[in-house]
């Protein structure tokens, strides 16, 4: 972890994103992501996570860790199935970015999605990327499971 802390400091301002992996899928090395994220601020550059080990294994606190973004898988850990869909993470302050996204239809915010206007009302966050419907076939297997995690979550603090 300390050599990664390391090549940042030296090379942060050479670098324009940092992308990284929450949890390594080969050695199941948890990566401390708070202390990437400070220091790839420090140097000026946007903080991402691949989150496919690590979403359904460890608690994230993205917002409160400061990380720009991520994103992961639900068929893993999850437990959601081949096919489910994924998840993405957009801290709240990039909401009213002007940044390329590719849009659609459920882009639109939810009060003006159904006058069918010509012109995209973008929703805020990360909404305002989605750009279609999912799969209600891929999204029951993940609801059920979220529910059992929530249950056992409760169960935990009685």
């Amino acid at each position: 972890m300390e050599d990664i802390l390391v090549l940042i400091e030296k090379h942060g301002s050479e670098i324009a994103t940092i992308m990284f992996c929450g949890i390594h899928y080969y050695t199941g090395q948890l990566f401390d992501m708070q202390a990437i994220t400070k220091a790839g601020h420090s140097k000026g550059c946007f903080v991402g996570f691949d989150l496919a080990h690590a979403v359904g294994n460890v608690e994230l606190c993205l917002h409160d860790w400061d990380v720009d973004f991520a994103a992961w898988c639900n068929y893993k850990y999850m437990n959601g199935g081949a096919g489910c869909a994924g998840g993405a993470f957009i801290h709240e302050k990039h909401s009213e970015t002007d940044k390329p996204k590719l849009s659609g239809w459920w882009s639109n915010r939810e009060e003006t999605r159904f006058e069918m206007s010509k012109n995209i009302d973008l929703s805020p966050g990360i909404e305002g990327y989605r750009i279609s419907t999912p799969s209600i076939m891929a999204i029951i297997p993940l609801k059920a499971s979220l529910e059992v995690r929530n249950f056992l979550k409760i169960l935990l603090y009685l």
